[in-house]
């Protein structure tokens, strides 16, 4: 080690991976359209109080299942006192005044929607609160510290008398914001922790929630695309007269990387799209297969300069990172009494979100109008400014529901097909569908991956250094981000980051990335880096046990001293799973472990292998993200984020051939059903009185678990995913 190396700040962080400026502030107004009750006090951006006590609140993020709506909304309203059933929530649109405080913009990515938010929106309700009990003591001529609060009412106990939030708010929006503000103890708290149903429950079970595909307006049209295999790909159309001469179409228009054709309904517009063919010139991935992929991802380990990555200590939020002197790993290598050597591969894996790609969007002579299931608004309405030649005060960009997003919305290529489109048909609002086979082929890509690590071992199989090697694309250059200031010349922490846990004590580590050119589009898949990284790193922690004769749970335990919130969680997986119980033959059981800064999950599998059959009987996941707003949708994400990994796992995998991806549907990716789900048990295990993400954590955890297992049942050691290549489940 060289020593400290650097310790950045979280906003440059944050910024330098496209995350990044603004700040809420209370008395801000209302901004845009909020569409509360007629005559409702504002009480900032987000928070508005009407006469009769309705309480209506914007939730900044997008909502896509991950009950963000739900979180935010108890965090507020907490604070604020008021009735929680008269509470409205709203969805957003792009406005600054919605910036996350972390980000210093307005985003739903990386899992920081609650630890973002958490902050402001306890001191924003809290505010609202001490300004209504300032409005009524001076309507009441008492003192302030004479009255409480409670669903919505303020009361004086010793006169019996109470006011209604209705009835002060409009004198209590006036009153200048408290510069400081009490919170509430933890133990005071009636909605955070709370089990309860969710606000946004009903209006999806019943059909109201509107997702992109309800976006609806009179006289709008609809666009079916017809694309080329990339999307810089050259081409040349052909049958366009045929298309625009069809029943309904009123326009062909380009878009980026192909046509779109508009017309009154979407069937007539998709029949139109099929009489079009598209002849390629030129694609930058033209020629791309299977076999030319793993060649390139080999190759690069001896052709590609390896950028180094620093090593990132444990729990330190901003990242804090140390340079690593790569003589000292190599000579304790060099003389270690021995070696072992793994190689280890992902593939590439879409993102298959339930809902397929779809945008609105209106160009008239007020501006444009960008309506649809988006991560990043503020991003989508700058590249509809860009697009339209508007200015930005001109464009408004509204978020539905997003059905699944896990990172392909927070892509903005769909938002510019969208406008690209409107911009044919001024003054109609045109709704962009994409069918499942396009969002397939266009979609942003986790990156293929490959490693190779090489540990040395003392006499006594004790661990001397740790050196692993990852080869791929960047999603940095691919999306021509720039490095993050001060660490120019490393590596993408987007491929690299945790391939080694810094948590183990492992005394010399070297991580070092070998970037492959390729033009594959590429994106943010759930958990990102650790969706492939999580498998490396705990699959070699496990044959480094197995190959020095111990206990894989045990070992792990050895080093991790000092990492109490992680050993938490390691130990209630191991004992969920009964880990020390008896295996018949044929049995195993193997576990893994992830973490960040503020979240750390243990997963336990259990599994049968006989032959070439694996069956999972069951699934242990215990989880620590903090404080836990709302445990049900807490344990709800990290459920989905195992099934979700699981996916992954056993049977996620682009393949690709002449230069194209060859999924079309879920046919050629295969999705679990309700039957191939083992036992999932979910243990939250608190650990901090400051709430964590979860959002991504338990995603990457399962496919490491999985595999040790099966090497623990007597089944193949499984080095390269997805499991399907090799056993049948």
């Amino acid at each position: 080690m060289e020593g400290d190396f650097a310790n950045i700040s979280r906003r440059s962080f944050i910024g330098a991976l496209g995350l990044g400026a603004g700040a809420l502030v209370l008395g801000a107004p209302l901004g845009g359209s909020a569409r509360a009750a007629a005559g409702a006090a504002s009480f900032g951006a987000m928070l508005a109080i009407a006469s009769d006590g309705a309480v209506t609140f914007v939730c900044p993020s997008s909502e896509m299942g991950q009950g963000t709506q739900e979180a935010l909304a108890r965090i507020v309203a907490e604070e604020l006192d008021c009735d929680f059933a008269h509470l409205t929530v709203r969805l957003p649109w792009a406005d600054p005044a919605f910036n996350n405080p972390a980000a210093r913009r307005q985003l739903t990515a990386n899992s920081m929607t609650v630890t973002g938010y958490h902050a402001m929106l306890r001191k924003a309700g809290a505010s609202a609160r001490a300004m209504l009990v300032q409005a009524a003591a001076a309507r009441l001529s008492v003192a302030a510290a004479e009255l409480a609060t409670a669903d919505g009412k303020v009361r004086h106990a010793a006169s019996a008398r109470e006011l209604g939030y209705g009835e002060l708010a409009e004198a209590a929006s006036a009153l200048p914001v408290p510069a400081e503000v009490a919170l509430k103890a933890p133990g005071a708290f009636r909605l955070i922790g709370q089990k309860r149903p969710r606000k946004d429950l009903l209006a999806k079970v019943t059909g109201r929630a509107e997702f992109g595909i309800d976006v609806h307006e009179e006289g709008m049209l609809v666009a079916a695309l017809v694309l080329a295999p990339h999307p810089k790909a050259t081409f040349t159309p052909q049958g366009v007269d045929k298309a625009r001469a069809m029943p309904g179409v009123v326009a062909v228009a380009p878009v980026s990387g192909g046509l779109a054709v508009l017309a009154d309904r979407f069937w007539r517009a998709k029949t139109a799209a099929e009489a079009i063919t598209l002849e390629v010139s030129a694609s930058p991935i033209e020629g791309l297969s299977n076999a030319s992929l793993a060649k390139m991802l080999g190759e690069a380990f001896d052709k590609v300069p390896p950028q180094p990555f620093p090593n990132i200590v444990p729990g330190v939020w901003p990242p804090k990172l140390e340079r690593v002197d790569k003589a000292v790993v190599t000579s304790a290598i060099g003389g270690a009494a021995r070696r072992l050597e793994r190689a280890y591969s992902v593939p590439h894996l879409a993102h298959a979100t339930m809902e397929p790609i779809v945008c609105s969007a209106k160009v008239s002579p007020e501006g444009l109008l960008i309506r649809g299931p988006v991560q990043d608004p503020e991003a989508s309405r700058k590249l509809g400014a860009s697009l339209a030649g508007l200015p930005l005060d001109k464009v408004r960009c509204e978020v539905t529901f997003l059905g699944g997003g896990f990172g392909r919305k927070w892509g903005t290529d769909f938002v510019g097909v969208a406008v690209e489109a409107a911009k044919a048909a001024p003054g109609r609002m045109v709704k962009t569908i994409w069918t499942r086979e396009q969002d397939m082929a266009w979609d942003q890509f986790r990156p293929a991956h490959a490693v190779r690590s090489t540990v040395g071992l003392g006499a006594n199989g004790e661990v001397l250094a740790v050196h692993s090697r990852i080869s791929g694309e960047s999603l940095m250059a691919y999306h021509r981000k720039a490095p993050i200031p001060g660490f120019e010349g490393l590596a993408d922490a987007n491929a690299a980051a945790q391939l080694i846990y810094g948590a183990y004590d492992f005394p010399a580590r070297l991580i070092e990335f070998h970037p492959v050119p390729l033009e594959v589009p590429v994106g943010f898949w759930r958990s990102v880096t650790m969706s492939q990284n999580a498998f490396f790193a705990e699959s070699l922690v496990d044959e480094i046990a197995r190959e020095t004769g111990q206990d894989p749970y045990r070992f792990r335990r050895a080093h991790l001293a000092g990492q109490a919130r992680i050993l938490a969680v390691l130990d209630k997986a191991a004992a969920m799973i009964g880990w020390d119980k008896p295996r018949p033959r044929g049995t195993g059981r193997g576990i893994a472990l992830c973490y960040s800064e503020s979240n750390y999950c243990a997963q336990a599998a259990e599994v049968t292998v006989k032959g070439k059959a694996l069956a999972i009987k069951r699934i242990a996941c215990a989880f620590d993200g903090g404080l836990m707003i709302d445990p049900v949708s807490v344990e709800g994400q990290i459920t989905g984020g195992i099934v979700f990994g699981l996916q992954a796992a056993l049977w996620g995998e682009v393949h690709f051939e002449g230069g194209k991806p060859t999924a079309q549907n879920f046919s050629d990716y295969r999705m679990p059903l309700l039957a191939d789900m083992p036992a999932i048990e979910v243990a939250l295990v608190p650990g901090s009185d400051r709430p964590g993400n979860c959002g991504e954590a338990s995603t990457p955890v399962i496919a490491p678990a999985l595999v040790n297992a099966i090497a623990d049942a007597g089944g193949p050691r499984i080095r390269a995913l997805p499991i399907t290549r090799v056993l049948t489940v």
